[in-house]
């Protein structure tokens, strides 16, 4: 299935939406969610932005829920 669109809800209640027009490892970023939507062990993920110099970093420890697009 092809998503679009990934939204993280982190436990303080800030949402974030992520398109795939907006990273470049946006693959990396559904294997990611989808091995912590299944409860599997995962590390630090940071994610390129396609603007110069804009990247982020996803922890496990502070992300509520993720959902697809």
């Amino acid at each position: 299935m092809k998503y679009n669109k990934i939204k993280i809800t982190f436990k303080n209640g800030f949402e974030r939406i992520i398109e795939k027009d907006g990273v470049k490892n946006f693959n990396s970023l559904i294997e990611w969610a989808n091995m912590f939507n299944n409860d599997e062990d995962v590390n630090l993920l940071t994610m390129s932005g396609r603007d110069l110099g804009s990247s982020f970093s996803i922890d496990k420890n502070n992300v509520k829920f993720i959902e697809f697009f």
